[in-house]
């Protein structure tokens, strides 16, 4: 390492707002972990001998030391991966362009001049084009005059030609052109759209997700976001510190699409909590938390009663009768009594063959849906006012959301597709959404990240439209909450979003739960616990909504009836579309 880069690394420690290990190892490049972390941990113990009383890198040693950022690398990885696909998103717009260009005349339908007067410069290159171009000025009519006709058409024709010189790479290197000059993707399409038959709905492919879609188009409709919002009814932190500010600020030179540009704020976000003052983050985290739902005790015995690891012993109570005596069955008082005994009934079948599914790599997603999730979670849900919308089913939240500023169009844009959405019966509302992956790849796996990001969208765009549904009333908004479950091979793990104040939406992430073919290893009660504690949330919102339907108060007449309600949750910005 020359001393030169010594230095700047030094000095980056040193004068950095922020020199936490992914910012520097994004600074200067690293490709190897080993390196990067050795040359961190040298460079912070150098600048404290030039400055030992600086707090900043004292606190720096202290977070190093105690292994605050060993997820730090994992980070930079993600964000340089992302960079390098919005590269290549950004390469394949430019190639679209050019080819566009190239046919330039013929997409426009520029006329051509008269093959009479085009023979006469139809060469444009070398000494042949100075010939050319002197014949045609000094062409005169039988009557002495200059022919003006074939005057205007040669300028209007060179000044196409210059145009499309201008916009021609200097170089095969399609990343020196410059995009600015060159003819919108929304006016290549406009053309090409008049050829297409008028279709009823649009989507990026199968899957519901766009593959660019992590590329951000246009963040003008995020900046008119913001300038919207009123300031009075932002959320000011104790500290003085606006939270809607402090993600502007920063989201707003984003390239890539975040949960930022709506205002979402993930209690797993490292890059969103170094915005913020460590009381700042604890403050927003904590502010308002909703408490879990408790689950009955009757529930909570039961599964105490099946959580024993000797396979012998769980024979003997799994099939003891979970009623008390004399008690007959009724499907409202005792579903989850049922419901409970059928769970661990479906996973005795497993326990019995003494084989881990989750070390079988055979396993693909579709098999833990049908074996494992789908008889775990959608069980819960037959005795509830919820329907659960299996396969790919679409998000009609996040239709509207889409579909709200796209009236004009003959076209209807779909929203989001989830595998699972929990809708209400006979309702377009929805109340939470379930994203499935076929292995685990660990907290900071692509597809983890990519599910997570696209899970917090949909409940977004939920909120969005359960908020609506209240009338943005204050008092029923900050209650509502949203639940996700994100579903990698054999594990769970619960998602809650809500918006606690201001314009921001705060999502949670909660522990991890595991399945796997041995015998409650670990305990199969916490997963039940979640799924049902992911129900009892669902329902208790579906009762702040109708809550907000029979106040009667909303009959009588107040000022507020002739304003413009606008919604205290944002909406994101444009993405790409190609």
């Amino acid at each position: 390492m020359t001393e030169t880069r010594r230095e700047r690394q030094k000095s980056f420690l040193l004068n950095h707002i922020n020199p936490r290990p992914s910012n520097f190892y994004g600074r200067f490049n690293y490709r190897s972990r080993s390196n990067a972390l050795r040359d961190y941990e040298l460079r912070l113990s150098q600048v404290l001998q030039e400055a030992p009383q600086s707090e900043k890198l004292l606190s720096l040693k202290r977070s190093w030391e105690n292994h605050e950022y060993d997820d730090d690398w994992a980070c930079y990885e993600d964000e340089k991966n992302i960079r390098k696909a919005d590269k290549k998103v950004k390469r394949g717009k430019l190639k679209a362009h050019v080819a566009f260009n190239e046919n330039l005349d013929k997409r426009l339908n520029i006329k051509k001049p008269s093959d009479k007067l085009a023979s006469s410069y139809k060469d444009h290159g070398g000494a042949s084009k100075k010939t050319t171009n002197s014949n045609i000025d000094n062409k005169e009519n039988e009557d002495g005059s200059e022919i003006e006709e074939v005057n205007e058409v040669k300028a209007k024709h060179l000044a196409t030609e210059k145009s499309i010189k201008e916009k021609e790479p200097s170089s095969t290197n399609i990343t020196n052109y410059n995009i600015e000059e060159l003819i919108p993707v929304e006016e290549c399409e406009e053309i090409d759209h008049r050829n297409r038959n008028p279709i009823q709905s649009t989507n990026a492919n199968d899957n519901g997700i766009n593959e660019d879609e992590l590329e951000i188009s246009d963040l003008t409709e995020f900046d008119s976001t913001y300038r919207n919002l009123d300031p009075q009814k932002m959320w000011r932190l104790k500290s003085g510190t606006i939270v809607e500010k402090v993600i502007y600020e920063h989201a707003r030179n984003l390239t890539y699409e975040s949960c930022l540009h709506s205002f979402i704020i993930s209690d797993v976000d490292n890059k969103a909590m170094s915005l913020f003052s460590k009381e700042d983050w604890n403050e927003i985290l904590s502010f308002e938390v909703k408490k879990m739902p408790n689950i009955d005790s009757s529930i909570i015995n039961l599964m105490k009663k099946y959580s024993v690891t000797d396979l012998s012993k769980f024979r003997k109570v799994i099939f003891e009768p979970f009623l008390p005596t004399s008690t007959s069955y009724s499907n409202k008082a005792h579903f989850d009594l049922n419901y409970i005994n059928l769970a661990y009934r479906i996973m005795h079948t497993f326990w019995e063959a003494d084989d881990n599914f989750a070390l079988d790599s055979s396993k693909l997603e579709g098999w833990y849906q049908l074996n494992i999730w789908g008889l775990l979670i959608d069980t819960a849900f037959r005795n509830s006012s919820f329907n659960l919308i299996r396969v790919d089913g679409m998000s009609r939240a996040s239709s509207d959301r889409k579909n709200q500023t796209n009236r004009e169009m003959n076209r209807k844009k779909i929203g989001r597709k989830g595998d699972g959405i929990f809708r209400l019966k006979g309702s377009r509302l929805e109340f939470g959404a379930i994203e499935t992956g076929r292995e685990w790849e660990g907290e900071h796996g692509r597809k983890y990240i990519k599910d997570s990001l696209k899970l917090r969208k949909m409940l977004h765009d939920m909120l969005i439209q359960l908020s609506k549904e209240c009338y943005n009333d204050e008092n029923i908004l900050r209650k509502l909450q949203t639940v996700g479950i994100l579903n990698s091979a054999n594990r769970l793990q619960l998602l809650t979003m809500d918006s606690p104040m201001g314009y921001v939406s705060r999502i949670q992430h909660h522990e991890f739960r595991e399945v796997t073919g041995y015998i409650n290893k670990p305990l199969l009660g916490f997963v039940l616990k979640d799924i049902l504690r992911a129900r009892s949330i669902i329902t208790q919102t579906l009762e702040l909504i109708q809550e907000s339907g029979s106040n009667i108060n909303g009959l009588d007449d107040s000022d507020s009836d002739n304003e413009y309600n606008i919604s205290t949750i944002t909406m994101p910005p444009t993405r790409t579309s190609f």
